[in-house]
């Protein structure tokens, strides 16, 4: 899997989405979907991938980072951990 076809399975599910789409990258890290090392999509990217404002992906990739799932490095990219 390549960085520009990873999207979020994300539904309709009570609480902040941004908190789904974090919750959806832990979910695929521990699965092995995302193994570490992948890049992932640029977050206006999959914002527009998934119809929803930039500011809730930030948000969501944010929280992965606090989580300790991605890290981001300047000029580089996000990645899994």
């Amino acid at each position: 899997m390549t960085a520009s076809t990873w999207s979020p399975s994300i539904s309709k599910a009570s609480g902040p989405l941004y908190l789904t789409i974090a919750d959806a990258l832990a979910v695929d890290i521990a699965s092995g979907r995302l193994p570490a090392g992948t890049r992932l999509p640029p977050q206006r990217t999959l914002a527009e991938q998934l119809g929803i404002d930039f500011t809730t992906v930030s948000r969501a990739y944010t929280e992965a980072r606090r989580r300790g799932l991605i890290e981001g490095r300047v000029g580089q990219g996000t990645y899994v951990r």
